[in-house]
């Protein structure tokens, strides 16, 4: 079927197309560093797209629910073998991309027979000497990474808006409550960014307050300044009802 080249790459560019069409209502999660550690985040309609994969390691994921959780318990096989086979240090976010998931997603992506992943991820980690590492994983394999903070969306024109704008801010100066409110105004304010898909924009909550009302707000933090082994932890309740207060 794919013996011509340029049949292969129409097949190729046919699954980016449907692929993208796919993601482009998934809400954006952010994530960059604060003054004790960083912090990832999102709002949407259900639970289920930050997750702890190892001590110093979380995932923010958009896509297909399937997809997030299988690429998910992936990452965590890898990080456990990874460390009982090596040591707990050895467990990096680079190491579990660059050896683990970006070679699977591209055999899978390029093997026009079988469906391709419907996800973009987010992997960041707080590394042994406090300093965050922030990666960005598209479908199709190709992941970079990032110093001061990034962000995944459905739409790749939110995606590119959002990560010129937390390169603008100073976030590793900020407390977490900063950090919060900042970013949640980021969050809302990429909304307006496309004007593409309007009819199923106009059924999502126009205001945050109404998106705290309606929908989930779902985030973790890294600390530093944790005493002990494992520094993940999901935002409290106070720290969510002072950032709801605060947008009021």
């Amino acid at each position: 079927m794919f013996e011509e080249p340029y049949r292969w790459m129409e097949a190729v560019s046919t699954r980016h197309n449907y692929v993208q069409e796919k993601l482009k209502m998934g809400q954006p999660v952010l994530s960059f560093p604060f003054n004790e550690g960083l912090l990832i985040f999102s709002f949407a309609p259900q639970p289920g797209k930050i997750y702890e994969i190892y001590d110093r390691i979380a995932l923010g994921g958009l896509g297909h629910p399937a997809d997030v959780e299988r690429l998910r318990m992936n990452l965590l096989d890898m990080a456990h073998l990874e460390g009982f086979n090596r040591s707990a240090q050895d467990v990096t976010s680079a190491r579990l991309l660059q050896f683990g998931i970006a070679p699977a997603l591209k055999q899978n992506f390029e093997e026009i027979q079988r469906a391709p992943y419907i996800i973009r991820m987010l992997l960041v980690e707080l590394n042994e000497k406090g300093q965050p590492n922030f990666f960005r994983m598209n479908y199709d394999g190709h992941w970079e990474t990032f110093k001061n903070g990034t962000a995944i969306a459905g739409d790749e024109k939110v995606m590119d808006w959002l990560q010129c704008e937390i390169e603008k801010k100073p976030f590793a100066t900020y407390s977490l409550d900063q950090a919060l409110e900042e970013g949640i105004t980021l969050w809302s304010d990429s909304r307006k960014v496309n004007s593409d898909n309007k009819e199923k924009e106009s059924e999502s909550p126009k205001t945050l307050q109404e998106t705290f009302d309606r929908w989930h707000l779902e985030g973790a933090v890294l600390s530093a300044k944790s005493s002990s082994k494992a520094i993940y932890r999901p935002l409290s309740e106070d720290e969510i009802n002072r950032l709801k207060s605060s947008t009021g």
